[in-house]
């Protein structure tokens, strides 16, 4: 059995174990960080194990291990470690850049291991999100609601909502996704009534408790065979992408609530 498909079938057990009263606890759910900043995670594990095992998902789903946090760890490149208290472990990972944004799962050192739900670290130094709105071109036969797909592209902390022309509708970021890059996506939709569609609108990326805002805007016109430019430079048919960013929006559903927590990994 190989290396990943042990570490994802390890992911199914903790339901057993936790009707057993075990149970590991990630409460960071995303963590955003500066380049070159000392990012901290932690990990709380309720059977006061010995260490911790650290994992960093890979682009294929796979887990790949990194380090072991104990009483008596050492420095292992940029990550160092320790058990702060009788259940909570700590990684830090120091200098980080762009490459160490992804999702991070602390793991129990028994026999029969437990995962926690993992904490997604995001690194960047934008201030604000690029913003783009990709709309389905015109059909012979045009469906009842138009989708209208705002895409925010490197997101800060607290960019977590979209308010829509026409219409008015605020919507949250529904879904989010790292690139191989290391630069977190996101997306938002709504369905605009076929009626009220002329061909315009506008994405309007808000920030929470801060009142700052953002827009980027499609004019009429737009819509005869054409659309936005950054699809177009994908080389993808307007059509084809986006169902391929709805299809994004269905695998990946991580929410990018206010208090900056992401859903656990499904």
């Amino acid at each position: 059995m190989s290396y990943a498909l042990l570490g994802t079938l390890l992911l199914l057990l903790p339901g057993a174990a936790s009707a057993e009263g075990r149970w590991i606890q990630q409460r960071q759910r995303q963590l955003w960080a500066r380049l070159g900043e000392t990012a901290e995670l932690d990990c709380d594990i309720s059977n006061a194990s010995d260490s911790a095992d650290w994992y960093r998902e890979k682009p294929d789903g796979s887990l790949n291990w990194i380090y072991r946090s104990s009483v008596f760890s050492s420095t292992k490149g940029k990550y160092t470690g320790k058990k702060r208290t009788q259940r909570i472990f700590s990684l830090s990972i120091s200098g980080v850049q762009r490459e160490d944004s992804g999702v991070y799962y602390c793991s129990s050192s028994d026999f029969l291991p437990l995962f926690g739900k993992g904490t997604m670290l995001i690194v960047t130094n934008a201030t604000e999100p690029e913003l783009s709105i990709l709309v389905p071109v015109d059909a012979e036969e045009p469906p009842a609601r138009i989708p209208l797909l705002c895409h925010l592209r490197d997101v800060p902390r607290g960019w977590d909502t979209v308010r829509w022309q026409p219409g008015g509708e605020v919507t949250a970021v529904t879904a989010s996704a790292l690139d191989e890059r290391g630069v977190l996506s996101a997306w938002s939709i709504a369905w605009v009534p076929a009626q009220r569609w002329d061909g315009a609108a506008t994405c309007t990326a808000l920030e929470s408790g801060t009142g700052r805002n953002l827009s980027v805007a499609i004019a009429k016109g737009l819509g005869e065979g054409q659309c936005p430019s950054w699809p177009l430079a994908l080389g993808l048919p307007c059509v084809s992408l986006l169902f391929l960013l709805q299809l994004i929006l269905l695998l990946c559903r991580r929410r990018l609530p206010r208090d900056g927590s992401t859903p656990a990994r499904r």
